[in-house]
């Protein structure tokens, strides 16, 4: 039977998964399932159809997959060996920013995807298969790590962890928050068993991708990415919310058939990790030409980590290009010029920035109003743009917006005492026009 049709028959029968994860078996179940030997012979030999080895730590075991993958394999738009300059180009850019591997070599760089048997975060939740790859000169060395029963879990993390002590950078996606953290917690059960968990640095390519990508993407998952930013396809990809099910049949039914399409999509998943890091690497460094809208959030990002004179190169060539994003341009450059002292120049750019179309002109108003304000010491000017902002405010539907509420307010205040100050403003110059007058 084809992996599509067995999928589809699979579907049909989700209501089981309950059913087989229970701790209570019944006596005609227990009847059905095959004896601890069968299931190793019937697991041993779906782990040669799998091209897969059995490592065995005293009477637990774990499926190992591996492969050299050649450097010249093209994965989305990249080859393999494009890694290494990236790296490299890294070295001479800055060691601030979150996915600068400055200081490392490529081999250094760990790729790692898991498959768990569900998204929640309880102890219940186990990782069934973890996929990890690194860079060499040879070629990309592939390891598959996979946990054929829940009594095996010693095995399969010792053979992982002994395998990737001399790594320390893992790159991820979405690892911070969901693998590494399901990875500690199941570690905790079998730590007198197996190595201690490594400090590792980690690149999780989900938050830069959320940075650049969040506004033109549906949902910035992987697959996503792949087919929206890579121009990748997968075809007869097992969709990942099978992988639990598909696994779960495993366990009473060793059939490499079941488990094969999991693995090719872990597989998959790791190779892209790598194509997305070294286009990532290449849109920020400039190495290849970024829109202008990652040209904008990449800039917002670099003011962010404090390379405040790289976001302003970007900033002023953004501010000299028509585009959608040129008003918010301005508007942060403003901000940065006004931090500078550059009072003149930032008033220059928030008053050409009220006629953009792409901008809060509220908060253009704002902090125009602000500057003179504080800087300029011009109440009235103040005044008339705090006032112009309060008419922008109640224009249209601003009044439904959140945070409409705390604005006026806020605007408000600021008016009452620009208005105090230019009545305090206006009775001192009478007092000495009127002392002027009286001198003879």
């Amino acid at each position: 039977m084809s992996l599509t049709k067995k999928l589809q028959l699979y579907r049909k029968q989700l209501h089981e998964q309950n059913q087989l994860t229970r701790p209570e078996v019944s006596q005609s179940t227990a009847s059905f399932e095959m004896s601890e030997s069968r299931q190793n012979e019937a697991i041993a030999a779906a782990a040669q159809l799998l091209n897969a080895k059995m490592n065995w730590l005293d009477d637990q075991y774990v499926l190992v997959y591996s492969e050299i993958i050649p450097i010249q394999k093209k994965v989305g738009p990249y080859t393999l060996a494009e890694l290494d300059p990236a790296v490299s180009a890294w070295q001479s850019f800055s060691p601030r920013h979150p996915l600068s591997a400055c200081g490392l070599q490529t081999e250094e760089l760990l790729f790692f995807d898991t498959e768990t048997t569900g998204l929640g975060s309880g102890a219940g939740q186990m990782i069934f298969l973890i996929g990890l790859a690194h860079w060499t000169r040879q070629g990309v060395v592939l390891n598959q790590y996979f946990l054929p029963g829940p009594g095996h879990e010693a095995a399969f993390y010792h053979k992982f962890l002994n395998d990737t002590k001399s790594l320390k950078n893992l790159v991820t996606f979405n690892g911070k928050a969901f693998d590494w953290p399901r990875v500690k917690t199941r570690h905790q059960f079998v730590r007198n068993q197996v190595p201690r968990l490594p400090a590792f640095g980690h690149f999780d390519l989900l938050h830069a991708s959320r940075r650049l990508w969040k506004n033109r993407l549906e949902a910035v998952r992987l697959q996503t990415i792949e087919s929206d930013i890579l121009s990748m396809e997968r075809t007869h990809d097992v969709p990942g919310k099978m992988a639990p099910f598909l696994y779960f049949r495993f366990l009473k039914h060793p059939d490499a058939g079941l488990v094969k399409g999991i693995m090719e999509h872990n597989r998959d998943d790791v190779l892209t990790l790598i194509s997305l890091y070294i286009h990532l690497s290449n849109k920020i460094m400039g190495r290849i030409g970024p829109d202008l809208e990652e040209k904008f959030e990449i800039a917002r990002w670099n003011d962010q980590i404090g390379e405040t004179d790289r976001a302003q190169r970007q900033w002023e060539a953004l501010v000299h290009q028509p585009s959608s994003f040129r008003g918010r341009a301005k508007l942060r450059l403003a901000q940065l010029y006004k931090k500078q002292g550059a009072y003149s120049a930032s008033l220059n750019l928030l008053q050409s920035a009220i006629r953009d179309p792409d901008v809060d002109v509220g908060s253009i108003y704002i902090e125009a109003a602000k500057l003179l304000e504080h800087q300029f010491k011009d109440y009235r000017r103040a005044q008339y743009y705090t006032k112009e902002a309060l008419n922008y405010l109640y224009q249209g539907d601003h009044r439904l917006t959140e945070g409409f509420q705390s604005k006026e307010a806020d605007y408000l205040k600021r008016l009452q005492r620009l208005n105090g100050r230019i009545g305090e403003h206006d009775r001192i110059k009478r007092n000495i026009t009127r002392a002027s007058a009286k001198t003879p």
